[in-house]
């Protein structure tokens, strides 16, 4: 069975992005989605590579991030509170010098405890943002880095090249131009 996790959405994502063979997925309740997508899944023999959205090239992979908890669904609004909270708290210790006297935290291994718990979460940009500024610190040399999903990896790199400028570069070069008007 899979994990209750995934909304019908994504359910119907994985079908489109797939191409499975499940005929109006659309018509049909979440109960009834998965019911077709086990009885496909378990007919089919492999799958179209997605290396866009999810990043998984065979069929085990499918099945294996199915049985999974959506990554996207894995927090409450309560959690995802706490753990901005923690993570302003630890931005603005970096924003202050990296001085823990007049942080909210009493050691820098109080700090470096919470962020390598909060870079799990790595979806959220000021968890991002956080482990970029912590890797600055000049007291230490650890370094986090943020724990980023498949998708959010595509997206941040597509956004990194729509937003990359131009420049123009003027050329000369030289050479006889012959220029006649009739």
């Amino acid at each position: 069975m899979y994990h209750k996790s995934h909304s019908r959405l994504d359910l119907l994502n994985i079908i489109k992005i797939f191409k499975l063979p499940i005929e109006d997925p659309e018509d049909f309740n979440k109960k009834t989605i998965t019911e077709k997508l086990i009885k496909c899944l378990g007919e089919v023999d492999n799958i179209q590579e997605d290396n866009h959205h999810l990043g998984i090239k065979t069929l085990n992979d499918l099945k294996e991030y199915l049985l999974k908890p959506n990554q996207k669904k894995i927090l409450s609004i309560k959690d995802k509170n706490e753990i901005m909270k923690i993570t302003k708290l630890i931005i603005n210790y970096c924003k202050n010098g990296y001085n823990v006297d007049i942080s909210y935290f009493n050691t820098m291994d109080e700090i470096y405890v919470e962020a390598r718990r909060l870079s799990q979460f790595g979806d959220i940009p000021s968890v991002r943002r956080m482990c970029q500024l912590l890797n600055l610190n000049p007291h230490t040399s650890e370094r986090i880095y943020a724990v980023i999903s498949q998708k959010v990896q595509n997206d941040l790199r597509i956004k990194a090249i729509t937003t990359r400028k131009v420049h123009n570069i003027l050329t000369i070069r030289r050479g006889t131009i012959v220029v006649t008007f009739d």
